[in-house]
């Protein structure tokens, strides 16, 4: 006989977390995939020493700590999490259950499903000049795997999103010297993230865009151009990132008919998808309202496990009453 999970969670970072642990805790059986060889998402594949200012409970809190907190309430429950679990094919059976199949074969049931893959796959926005792509991993990167080699250096930060404004606040304590060029005036992260930036050291920029990157095998220097100006300007750097955001793809998703919206998935006030008993929840979740936030996310579960656990709720009752009807017909 085949187990049949109550709930199928898809994304062990910090909302795919939150939901396993909250699922269990509600008397569900939940699992949780992953397509990583560890739990906690683009938190801890993209910047683990990152700090995330928006979890109610933590002044500041290392994405890395997050997480491991997080996997800790898992812990309490003995809800699976599988992880290199790539699924690459979601049907559904005969009786309804849904079938989510790995890349490597495996597979799995569950009554319901739960997206919490984050924006999905995701490939680093690439800065669209040569130099960059000529010293990628010789000081320049998109992706921070390695914050001490940024102590005590000249570093710059390029965009004016979260990623950029955090990365810039964090630099300010430790490296020599921060520099953030954006390419607008107006900035879009965490309004909170850049006074804090504002009040800080750090040199901002903007109406500037980066054209390009010099050295000696090695970032030595940049050269950018500020709007309005005829010449460009050179600044002396060790090391530049690179922070203009991520490119997500939805993968198999794509292949479903989820309705599709600005690259997320439409869900209603409940976290609902177009697709039945599928919930959409995070960053992938496209629904009234959203914020892209951590805290957010944790909302969008609640929303939804509260809304699962009603309709299980009002099926067994109807399975009840029709088996007081039965008795009573016999």
């Amino acid at each position: 006989m085949k187990k049949i999970y109550d709930l199928v969670i898809v994304g062990a970072g910090p909302v795919g977390l939150y939901a396993t642990f909250l699922a269990a805790a509600k008397n569900l059986n939940p699992a949780v995939v992953d397509a990583l060889s560890y739990v906690g998402g683009q938190l801890t594949a993209l910047y683990p020493q990152k700090h995330i200012f928006d979890v109610a409970g933590y002044p500041k809190v290392t994405a890395a700590a997050l997480v491991e907190e997080l996997y800790g309430q898992v812990k309490q429950y003995e809800s699976p999490v599988l992880t290199n679990f790539k699924v690459v094919n979601l049907e559904r059976e005969p009786e309804g259950e849904y079938k989510l199949t790995a890349e490597d074969g495996r597979y799995l049931y569950g009554h319901r499903v739960m997206l919490a893959a984050g924006a999905g796959m995701i490939v680093p926005r690439t800065l669209g000049i040569e130099a960059a792509e000529a010293y990628l991993g010789k000081g320049f990167e998109y992706v921070v795997k390695d914050v001490e080699e940024y102590r005590d250096k000249r570093v710059l930060i390029i965009g004016g999103g979260d990623t950029a404004l955090d990365w810039a606040n964090f630099f300010t304590v430790t490296a020599g010297e921060v520099t953030l060029i954006h390419r607008r005036s107006k900035f879009i992260g965490f309004e909170g993230s850049l006074r804090r930036l504002q009040n800080s050291t750090c040199n901002i920029i903007t109406d500037a865009k980066l054209i390009d990157i010099a050295g000696d095998g090695k970032v030595e220097s940049a050269h950018y151009q500020v709007k309005g100006e005829d010449q460009p300007r050179e600044i002396k750097v060790d090391r530049i990132l690179g922070c203009i955001g991520f490119t997500p793809k939805l993968g198999f998703l794509k292949e479903h008919n989820f309705e599709i919206a600005e690259g997320s998935i439409k869900a209603d006030q409940f976290m609902r998808t177009s697709v039945e008993k599928i919930y959409a929840v995070g960053d992938i979740s496209n629904h009234p309202g959203r914020i892209k936030l951590i805290s957010t996310g944790f909302g969008n579960v609640q929303i939804a496990l509260n809304h699962i656990v009603s309709q299980q709720a009002e099926m067994e009752e109807d399975q009840e009453e029709a088996s007081l009807e039965e008795r009573v017909d016999h």
